[in-house]
């Protein structure tokens, strides 16, 4: 009898070919993503990809490139040891394995919760895109056998960066600054560079006045020209008179000297003016008879 299980046990020890699979979580629907969780056996949680359609929970297992054991009994309908645990030492895999140590079987939807299979591993069809997970229960019973402790859920895939050439920090090398940021030259001599003046104020949009501008009169005379006059603008009428009569005109001096003009045009009206009053006297005493008449 000993000898029996002991072929037994060697008849389930050598391992099939797996195919490799892919590790970490598939990266869309299109596979089936294996989860096992080693518990109280020890080790590091198992996540692996199993690409395309699979036809049952073996060939996901298989297809993820984990390795699996059967039992002598029931074979591969039943997995009794996987990635090598337990060993023979504590599981010789003949018959189905007590529940109190066992693999429990899971499954779950992408983002959803684990639930307890109620199908063996060659029953089950997993839907693409979905979680098959394997959790070792141990001192347990049927009703407590806890689920793998990764969450059946595909992380997002990372947003793409989008890198933007630009120039390299300070710009252009050899290129010269930004206007903006390139200092003003200053003056000759270090001095300020002087501000500019402000634009002068723009003309009224009013009505135009008649008052005229006189330019500024110069500080002397010039050498071979007259000095210029200015117009002093019409006097205002004084107050108690019948009649304003205007301000005599300015005199005008020659270059060389001389009598002024308004005396001179003076002496004329003076001389005419004399000569009238004698001409009217004169025709006044003819008249009357107390004058000769003019000799021929």
């Amino acid at each position: 009898m000993a000898a029996l299980v002991l072929a037994a046990a060697g008849a389930t020890a050598p391992a099939p070919a797996y195919a490799a699979g892919t590790a970490g979580y598939c990266p869309d629907a299109n596979g089936v993503t294996v989860i096992v969780d080693f518990r109280e056996l020890g080790g590091a949680t198992i996540i692996r990809c199993a690409s395309g359609n699979q036809a049952t929970g073996l060939a996901a297992l298989k297809n993820a490139g984990i390795q699996i054991t059967g039992t002598a009994r029931w074979g591969e309908g039943f997995i009794c040891r996987i990635e090598g645990k337990p060993g023979p030492q504590s599981e010789p895999c003949i018959d189905t394995p007590p529940a109190s140590a066992y693999w429990s079987y899971w499954h779950a939807p992408n983002g959803g919760t684990w639930s307890y299979s109620q199908f063996g591993v060659l029953n089950r069809t997993p839907p693409s895109g979905s979680f098959e997970g394997w959790s070792f229960s141990k001192d347990r019973t049927s009703s407590s056998s806890p689920p793998p402790r990764v969450a059946p859920r595909r992380p997002a895939a990372p947003a793409p960066t989008r890198t933007t050439a630009g120039p390299p920090p300070g710009g252009q090398p050899g290129a010269p600054p930004p206007a903006a940021s390139r200092p003003a030259d200053p003056p000759p001599g270090g001095a300020p560079a002087p501000s500019r003046p402000a634009p002068p104020p723009a003309a009224p949009t009013g009505p135009a006045t008649t008052q005229a501008t006189t330019p500024p009169t110069p500080a002397g005379p010039t050498s071979g020209a007259a000095p210029a006059t200015t117009d002093p603008g019409p006097s205002p009428t004084p107050t108690g008179t019948d009649l304003a009569l205007p301000p005599e005109p300015a005199a005008r001096t020659g270059d060389g000297g001389g009598v002024p003009f308004a005396t001179l045009a003076g002496g004329v009206l003076l001389v005419a003016l004399a000569g009238g009053a004698v001409w009217t006297a004169r025709r006044r005493r003819a008249a009357t008879g107390t004058e000769p008449p003019d000799q021929v």
